[in-house]
């Protein structure tokens, strides 16, 4: 059986409490604290058992039955020693938790109760602590999340509205294609579909060669022309056959280009050609957007 200490004089420890409830009485009924002095009597005479019952009547409820903040603490206090007194630790325990969840930082006075009783509660509050250690951190990381969510979601709402500017700055034209355009040499097909490399490509070949056609030509009609003399005869027949052969291989490759070209424009139509046109917003739009825009006022950490 446990036995609580008595090296402070009982009658100041007493008193002490007593004037301190008494302060906080109109808080309270006065014959709460009537039934408080009463169960704590029966604690300091040792009656742990009368004490409980005593006690239980007062805080044993949820919520508890008086109202005063100070009155409820002392209750549980000495109610958990009556339990701890009588073998209750398991109840004595939860009156010790439900103490520290009202007062976090209560400290039990290590003169006023024995060591056992001490010792239980100080377990009690290293549980009650950790728990709300863990309830912290689970609110912190809750509000991390909470914020993280935020900053995307302004983000996303940052985003739309650019979205929403580019789609609002464009406007699309569509431009019917022609089949007797795609029949046109030098890429102008590849042009009309779309496919400005290829179209560039056939341009600069065909040009070179159309380009060295009509050279070749003027060069092998001047040779043609000419009055050689006999000792001139055979280089000028020479000169002939390379300019003729020169513009026959050009020609040649112009055509071949040339209808390479067509045959790709038209295997590869495109009916239609979708463009985009630059278009500026109307003033009442751009007005909205600038407010919205100006609403997104965090940065963005993404």
């Amino acid at each position: 059986m446990l036995r609580p200490d008595s090296l402070l004089p009982r009658f100041l420890r007493v008193l002490l409490v007593t004037a301190t409830i008494w302060l906080w009485a109109p808080h309270g009924r006065a014959d709460d604290l009537t039934e408080f002095e009463a169960a704590r009597a029966r604690y300091e005479r040792h009656d742990y058992a009368r004490a409980v019952d005593a006690f239980r009547t007062l805080v044993g409820t949820d919520p508890p039955r008086i109202a005063n903040a100070l009155l409820v603490l002392e209750s549980r206090k000495y109610y958990a020693a009556s339990l701890l007194f009588i073998g209750g630790e398991a109840e004595a325990r939860v009156q010790f938790g439900l103490l520290l969840q009202q007062e976090p930082d209560y400290a039990l006075d290590p003169l006023a109760f024995p060591t056992e009783v001490v010792d239980l509660f100080e377990q009690v509050k290293e549980q009650v602590r950790r728990e709300l250690d863990r309830a912290r951190e689970a609110e912190r990381t809750k509000q991390r999340e909470a914020e993280r969510e935020a900053l995307a979601e302004e983000q996303r709402q940052r985003e739309n509205l650019e979205r929403l500017r580019a789609l609002a700055e464009q406007q699309q034209v569509r431009t019917e294609n022609s089949r007797w355009i795609a029949t046109v040499p030098f890429g102008v097909g590849q042009f009309q579909n779309g496919h400005r490399g290829l179209g560039v490509a056939l341009a600069m070949a065909e040009g070179l060669a159309a380009a060295t056609s009509v050279v070749t030509f003027v060069g092998h009609q001047r040779v043609a022309n000419d009055r050689p003399s006999s000792a001139e005869l055979a280089s000028t027949r020479q000169a002939e056959r390379q300019w003729r052969t020169a513009n026959l291989v050009s020609f040649v490759a112009f055509a071949g280009l040339a209808l390479a070209g067509i045959v790709d424009a038209h295997v590869r139509f495109v009916p239609e050609r979708v463009k985009p046109v630059p278009r500026p917003l109307p003033p009442d739009l751009d007005r909205w957007v600038k407010e919205q825009a100006s609403r997104l006022t965090t940065p963005a950490r993404f």
